[in-house]
């Protein structure tokens, strides 16, 4: 069943009375014919309340706590703010009438402005949430870049020279677990820390890998060490004369 406010012939009296009023003014306004002062309100209460003198009585209709001494001087302000109120269909709604009085008459404009705060809701989420996405890319990014910078002075050291490395990355923004992959990853090149193996130093923190292969190194025979240090891709290649 379509509720009363929804219906296409509202079942509400006071909704069916405001387009009423809305229709025979506008017709009338079309024609050029004349029409008095506040229009849709005199016309409104016409055919609500079936009478052309507006009294405290169908004000209270607005304002149920309104009184003849409250009234009294302000007649022209009420008859006014509800002129504006049902000419606009609801969209207007001044004082002195309180902040509801267009939900009986108008239920859509309610409708309509719950679901643009909620588009304007959501667009704002949006806006932040693509904020926050570039500002994570470029943090990546950034990121990315100082591990690759990382990862490339890393292959310019030896066994005996990868501690200054860990102590030199160990304090920047790289992640722990990311300067260990880096190593392990180096590690392999050389034969002076086969015996080295990750497992075993699975629960050592960093700086006890770094003297276990300071250890490793220097227990190396020096052919071995010679052997590393020209595995470092910092040396000059001879070229051929024509």
């Amino acid at each position: 069943m379509i509720p009363a406010n929804l219906s296409l012939v509202p079942l509400s009296h006071e909704r069916r009375a405001a387009m009423q009023a809305i229709g025979e003014i506008e017709k009338k306004l079309a024609r050029g014919a004349h029409v008095p002062e506040y229009p849709y309100a005199r016309a409104f209460f016409r055919y609500f309340r079936g009478c052309k003198r507006i009294t405290v009585r169908e004000l209270n209709y607005f304002a149920p706590v309104l009184t003849a001494q409250e009234l009294r001087g302000s007649k022209e302000s009420w008859l006014s703010a509800i002129d504006t109120l049902i000419e606009s269909r609801g969209a207007c709604c001044y004082l002195p009438l309180p902040a509801g009085a267009s939900q009986n008459l108008f239920p859509e404009v309610r409708f309509q402005q719950t679901e643009r705060l909620r588009r304007q809701d959501e667009l704002r989420d949006e806006k932040y949430s693509r904020q926050r996405q570039k500002a994570q890319c470029q943090y990546e990014r950034a990121y990315q870049a100082l591990a690759g910078q990382a990862e490339i002075e890393l292959a310019f050291h030896t066994p005996e020279t990868v501690s200054s490395w860990s102590a030199r990355w160990s304090g920047t923004e790289l992640r722990q677990y990311d300067l260990e992959e880096m190593f392990w990853r180096w590690s392999e090149r050389f034969p002076s820390l086969a015996p080295m193996e990750r497992w075993m130093m699975a629960n050592q923190p960093f700086w006890a890998v770094m003297i276990e292969t300071d250890a490793l190194a220097q227990e190396s025979p020096g052919t071995v060490r010679q052997l590393e240090l020209w595995m470092v891709p910092n040396k000059l290649t001879a070229r051929s004369r024509v």
